[in-house]
């Protein structure tokens, strides 16, 4: 029998077994378990949010295959202001340096502006610099729908647009939506509901 876990990967682990230099996804998890279990998938050492982890091979292949366009959403913070224009980019597709296509259609939807010092989230490490530079600077709360995963898509979508990414989280994955009431840094077994979701075994 398989196992699948629910975890809150927090912000300054990266989504890997082993790494020599870093703290892993896996250092969470207990010894006994590390061998057989591995990340379904990734997130970037500085984004927080849901990530499932699991030893069935078959499932992360099946739900990592660019074909079946699982969905994904995450929860952002960028400096910069989005217009109609930008938007509009954004949910029909933006062209990514080094890319021969642009992205997928996807779904954006704007939540809140503010100016960069009001944002509550925890900025990235690498762009704190910004509150004493230009703390008044706009910014822009939005969700994001994806169906794909390319590297760093996120940020780089809105670097396409003008805007820098300085708070990101994942909020759902394949129909799970991220357990809030975990802090981050634990972890929990998928309940009955997220495995059929998944079509674990």
């Amino acid at each position: 029998m398989h196992h699948y876990y629910h975890f809150y990967k927090p912000v300054g682990c990266v989504s890997a077994r082993k790494d020599a230099e870093h703290t892993t996804v896996m250092d969470y998890f207990p010894s006994e378990l590390r061998e057989t279990l591995f990340p379904l998938g990734r997130l970037d050492k500085n984004t927080e949010g849901l990530l499932l982890i699991t030893d069935d091979g078959k499932l992360n292949h099946r739900l990592l295959d660019p074909e079946n366009h699982i969905k994904k959403q995450y929860l952002l913070w960028a400096t910069g202001t989005l217009g109609e224009g930008e938007l509009s980019q954004l949910r029909s597709g933006v062209c990514l340096k080094g890319l021969p296509e642009p992205t997928k259609p996807a779904r954006v939807e704007m939540l809140e502006r503010a100016e960069l010092a009001d944002i509550s989230e925890p900025i990235f490490e690498n762009r704190r610099h910004l509150l004493t530079e230009t703390p008044h600077a706009p910014a822009i709360k939005c969700a994001l729908w994806l169906t794909e995963g390319k590297r760093h898509q996120v940020k780089r979508m809105f670097e396409a647009v003008g805007c820098t990414v300085v708070w990101l989280r994942r909020t759902e994955f394949a129909g799970i939506a991220l357990d809030e009431t975990l802090n981050p840094g634990e972890y929990r077994p998928l309940n009955a509901a997220e495995r059929t979701l998944l079509g674990a075994e």
